[in-house]
């Protein structure tokens, strides 16, 4: 097979593991741990490609070491699929809101048997990587300089574009990051051109909505006279993020340069503008969801220039922490949002499961047990609170969800960060 095709199926592999582990149902099953091993696994045998291909011509035993490697990659395509099709179909299931598919979703024995299931699968295919990694290492096969990869979307849709308004729903546990967010922008560590403040943590603790939060606060409202929001959601590309600020003040595309130079001049210039009889001009970026920051110190270059009076203000939300520590070395102008307590999940599951009705005293315990099961995590909470909205108000309903265990335990610790 050559080489191309073959790196071709490892980086579809790799590009669709991020975002299934970073799914809930994978991080309540503990299908994220090794997803992530998966994903690094295969990100080290693909080193060993390019040596792989050259060495073939006089070595059978690494033309077999090839073929076997084309074996497994198509499985680890073909399970990555099949769990990323389990997903969406029990998010159908949810929207469907039919409550015998529900409850069936959140059944114990239809959870293990696929648990068990996808579990022999992915230990089956890590331990055939391992194999082929030691064996790449007697066959003196050398690793060399990928590029990296670009996560795709889990199950196949399109990327969910992220937007700076908030909406109406009740926000709750999140006044104290914010502050401490704010009072990063307002009195960062070093005194820089461009303060960068990352915002990191794991899936569904809030990194976004705690951006908006902030990017909306009365305080910084105050304080920035430019904001711009970019949802980056893969490769950090410079041109685009320049070009989305630029159509922050116009919609005319032809009006938008087509090289960077000619946008940061025209942002130096817009941003100039907007004075208003201030001496000077401080702008707010927010970056939002960011995976890879390989052009990072181009993007720092353009957004210094932009405007040089100093103040300036960028947030960056990311899963990973090597991206917080590309982005900003000095750990204490992060912030990683805290977990929520039992009560606030709880607050978040009776909105959205029971809307306006009122609470009898024999759900609120049941309630509150559920709420144990989120373990912090705000995302959770939502997921299941809109889940309850589509059951029946009663003990034997709520009860059935208490104890189905599908989204994990209380004692089952979940790291507050995700490592690249």
């Amino acid at each position: 097979m050559a080489e191309a095709l073959l790196g071709a199926v490892l980086n579809e592999a790799m590009a669709k593991v991020i975002p299934i582990a970073a799914e809930p149902i994978s991080l309540a099953w503990d299908f994220d741990k090794q997803l992530k091993r998966l994903g690094k696994t295969l990100g080290m045998i693909e080193a060993f490609l390019q040596d792989a291909e050259e060495k073939q011509i006089n070595n059978n035993s690494v033309i077999l070491w090839l073929k076997e490697l084309e074996n497994v990659a198509y499985e680890a395509v073909d399970v990555l699929d099949e769990f990323a099709y389990e997903i969406l179909r029990r998010k159908v299931e949810i929207r469907n809101q039919i409550r015998r598919k529900v409850l069936d979703f959140l059944s114990s024995k239809n959870s293990i048997l696929f648990r068990l299931k996808m579990a022999n699968k992915i230990k089956g295919i890590l331990t055939s990587l391992d194999d082929l990694n030691n064996l790449a290492s007697q066959f003196g096969l050398q690793q060399r300089a990928i590029d990296p990869i670009t996560p795709l979307p889990a199950y196949g849709g399109p990327k969910v574009e992220t937007i700076s308004y908030r909406g109406h729903s009740n926000i709750v546990g999140r006044k104290h990051d914010v502050s401490k967010v704010v009072n990063l922008l307002v009195n960062p560590k070093d005194k820089q051109v461009v303060s960068v403040v990352p915002i990191v943590g794991m899936a569904g603790l809030g990194k976004t909505t705690l951006a908006k939060l902030v990017y909306n606060d009365f305080n910084v409202k105050k304080l920035f006279d430019v904001k711009f929001w970019v949802c980056v959601s893969d490769h950090l590309d410079v041109k685009r993020i320049l070009k989305e600020m630029l159509e922050h003040f116009t919609y005319d595309q032809i009006s938008i340069p087509q090289n960077k130079n000619a946008m940061v001049g025209k942002l130096k210039q817009k941003i100039e503008g907007a004075k208003g009889g201030k001496d000077q001009i401080k702008y707010l970026l927010v970056l939002d969801d960011v995976w890879d920051v390989t052009e990072w110190e181009d993007l720092k270059l353009c957004l210094e220039e932009i405007s040089t009076n100093g103040g300036n203000g960028v947030i960056v939300t990311t899963r990973k922490k090597d991206v917080a520590s590309t982005v900003q070395a000095r750990s204490d102008q992060w912030r990683q949002p805290e977990k929520l307590e039992d009560e606030e999940c709880w607050s978040i599951i009776k909105e959205r499961a029971l809307r306006d009705s009122p609470i009898s005293h024999q759900l609120e315990p049941i309630g509150k047990e559920i709420a144990k099961q989120c373990q912090g995590v705000p995302l959770v909470a939502n997921v299941i609170g809109g889940l309850m909205s589509n059951i029946e108000l009663s003990p034997r309903a709520w009860l059935e969800i208490q104890r189905s265990g599908v989204w994990g335990s209380p004692e089952r610790g979940i790291d507050p960060t995700v490592d690249g």
